[in-house]
C-alpha cells in the first residue's frame, strides 16, 4: 500500500527537478556563451515604394544595410522611389545583412539629333543610336539632293520621353533642274546620273556608225542644260559597232565555169 503510494508522492518533486535543471540549462546558455553565438535575427521592414533615403533609414533603424542596386526607368514611378528590395521585405534574416535595393530612374528622355543632309540609311542609324525609333518617311520636292533628309518631326533638339517615334522628310530633289551632259559616259554610268537626280532613261536608239566604245554616250535629248522637271525621261543615243560581214558561200566566190566542173 505504502509503495503504490509513492509515485503520485514523488511526482510534485519530479517536476520541479525537470524545469529545475531547464531553467539551469537556459541560464548557463545565455550566460557562458558570447553574444555572436547566439540567433540575433528579425524581420527586415518592406521598403518599396520609399525614397532611397528614407529606405536606408528604415533599414538601418532595423539592424540591416541599405546597398543601391541597378537604376531602371519607369514611365510612372517618380525617380529615386525603390522598385524592389532583395532580401524582400518582411522576410527574416540576420541583422546586418545588406539589403539590395533597385531604383527608378524616372522616365528616360533623349534629345532628337540633327539628321538634315544625312541619307535615310544614316538617318536610321542616328535615330535608333538616340534611343528612339524611325517612323513614316515623306518624299517631298526640294533644293536638297535626291535622297537626303531635309528635317525630322519632332523637330532636331526635342526632348522626348521614350520610346518614342521619329518621322523623316528625304528630299526627292528640285522640282526642275538642269539637264547635266551625259555624252561620253557609258551608258550604265550615264542611267546612274539620272536615277539619282530623280530622272529616267527614256528611249535609246544605236548609232553603228561611231568609232566610240561600245555603249558611250553620242547624243541626249532634251540637250544638256535644258531645264527639266523632276521623273522626266532622257533619251540616249549610244554607239554600237555594226556585226561583222558574213563571209559568203565559196561557191558564190568562184567563176561559173569553175563552179560546174567541180559538179563533175
Amino acid at each position: 500500500m505504502g509503495f503504490r503510494a509513492l509515485p503520485r508522492r514523488a511526482f510534485p518533486y519530479l517536476l520541479v527537478a525537470v524545469f529545475g535543471f531547464l531553467l539551469a540549462y537556459t541560464a548557463l546558455f545565455f550566460f557562458a556563451f558570447p553574444a555572436d553565438v547566439l540567433p540575433d535575427n528579425a524581420r527586415i521592414p518592406n521598403v518599396v515604394g520609399m525614397t532611397y533615403d528614407a529606405a536606408a533609414a528604415a533599414l538601418d533603424k532595423a539592424g540591416f544595410s541599405a546597398l543601391k542596386g541597378e537604376t531602371r526607368f519607369h514611365r510612372t514611378i517618380a525617380e529615386n522611389l525603390v522598385l524592389q528590395q532583395d532580401p524582400p521585405g518582411n522576410s527574416l534574416q540576420k541583422r546586418g545583412v545588406d539589403v539590395t535595393l533597385a531604383v527608378s530612374g524616372g522616365e528616360r528622355s533623349a534629345m532628337v539629333p540633327n539628321l538634315a543632309g544625312l541619307s535615310q540609311q544614316q538617318a536610321r542609324i542616328a535615330i535608333e543610336n538616340a534611343g528612339f525609333q524611325l517612323g513614316s518617311v515623306m518624299q517631298r520636292t526640294a533644293e536638297q539632293p535626291r535622297g537626303a533628309v531635309i528635317d525630322s518631326d519632332p523637330a532636331a533638339g526635342t526632348a522626348l520621353q521614350l520610346p518614342a517615334v521619329v518621322n523623316i522628310g528625304v528630299s526627292q530633289g528640285p522640282a526642275t533642274l538642269q539637264l547635266p551632259d551625259l555624252t561620253g559616259r557609258a551608258l550604265a554610268d550615264a542611267r546612274s546620273t539620272l536615277e539619282q537626280l530623280g530622272l529616267q532613261v527614256g528611249a535609246t536608239t544605236r548609232d553603228t556608225s561611231s568609232f566610240q566604245p561600245e555603249n558611250t554616250v553620242l547624243g541626249q535629248t532634251p540637250q544638256p542644260g535644258q531645264s527639266v522637271t523632276a521623273g522626266a525621261r532622257v533619251s540616249l543615243r549610244v554607239s554600237r559597232f555594226p556585226p561583222p560581214p558574213q563571209a559568203a558561200p565559196i561557191d558564190t566566190l568562184l567563176p561559173d565555169s569553175l563552179s560546174s566542173s567541180r559538179q563533175f
